[in-house]
């Protein structure tokens, strides 16, 4: 164990884990809270991942146009993410980013690490009776070939000691055998990105990153890249990143631990009454669910 796992194993005993969620010792999410995690549909935008309806008017129900990024430039191919951002993968997220505890990456790294790896098309064989270790299989003909992630905020990396989307990054790379390094570099700090809108968090990061002086090299022999961070709410953090290497030629994925889903609006017809009460969201049910299980 090196002298990083040693100082782990310490915090760990020093304050020992509990659930983010309900308190109940041993885990940063307990088996029950973790149960409640909820994933992303299988039917998504292609483009930007967020969950979305079929198309009434096709008899293959294919996915339809999306509202959340039709019309936007968007810098990276394709965006993916674990769970939905409520419920427990808020509480894991927040806790990270306050609690400055290295283990709840790599927690968190090890709930989104299927995900991840079908994002990246790659997928882990067990090992055997015999002990042999598991083997990484590729299941895309252009799979990632690097991860990396959105550089950190140098005083908030300061205050955590960590950059909370390097250890995502880190972790998800090692459990999906691909390799990891740092791409891009933070030129300019703004405010924190939550509470603006999507116009004012793009003013935020616009020119806030670039390659890192010795990236070019890295990049020259690559295809395709992910980059990481640990929340998608509009995107434009990771959309910056990716506009920062986009000149590289290299094919941008982007994949979070989170991502915001953004209630529908339901367009009711001339003859279709609106509901004298609003239908409570999915979201909703599921945070009022997890309390009474946890009290």
């Amino acid at each position: 164990m090196d002298a990083r796992g040693l100082f782990d194993g310490l915090v760990d005993l020093l304050f020992p884990r509990r659930c983010v969620v309900c308190r109940t010792p041993g885990a940063w999410l307990c088996d029950v809270c973790a149960a409640q995690l909820v994933e992303l549909p299988a039917r998504r935008c292609p483009r930007c991942g967020a969950p979305a309806a079929a198309d009434p008017g096709s008899a293959g129900g294919r996915v339809g146009p999306c509202a959340e990024c039709g019309g936007r430039d968007l810098a990276f191919s394709r965006a993916a993410a674990a769970f939905v951002y409520e419920g427990p993968a808020r509480a894991l997220v927040t806790a990270c980013k306050f609690r400055a505890f290295r283990s709840l990456a790599a927690e968190m790294a090890a709930l989104a690490a299927p995900a991840f790896a079908a994002a990246c098309g790659v997928t882990h064989d067990t090992g055997d009776a015999a002990g042999t270790q598991p083997s990484v299989r590729r299941t895309s003909a252009v799979p990632v070939d690097l991860v990396t992630w959105v550089p950190g905020h140098r005083e908030r990396s300061l205050e955590r000691g960590f950059n909370q989307a390097e250890l995502l990054g880190r972790g998800l790379a090692r459990f999906a055998g691909l390799p990891a390094a740092p791409l891009l570099v933070r030129t300019r700090h703004g405010v924190r990105q939550s509470g603006l809108d999507r116009a004012a968090r793009a003013a935020n990061v616009n020119d806030a990153f670039a390659l890192r002086e010795d990236a070019s090299r890295v990049l020259r022999t690559l295809k395709r890249v992910v980059i990481v961070d640990d929340v998608y709410t509009t995107g434009e953090t990771l959309n910056h990143c990716a506009r920062a290497l986009e000149h590289t030629g290299t094919d941008l994925l982007a994949f979070t631990f989170a991502r915001t889903v953004r209630a529908r609006r339901a367009h009711p017809s001339n003859n279709t009454p609106a509901p004298p009460h609003a239908t409570p969201s999915c979201a909703s049910l599921h945070t009022s669910t997890l309390k009474e299980r946890c009290r």
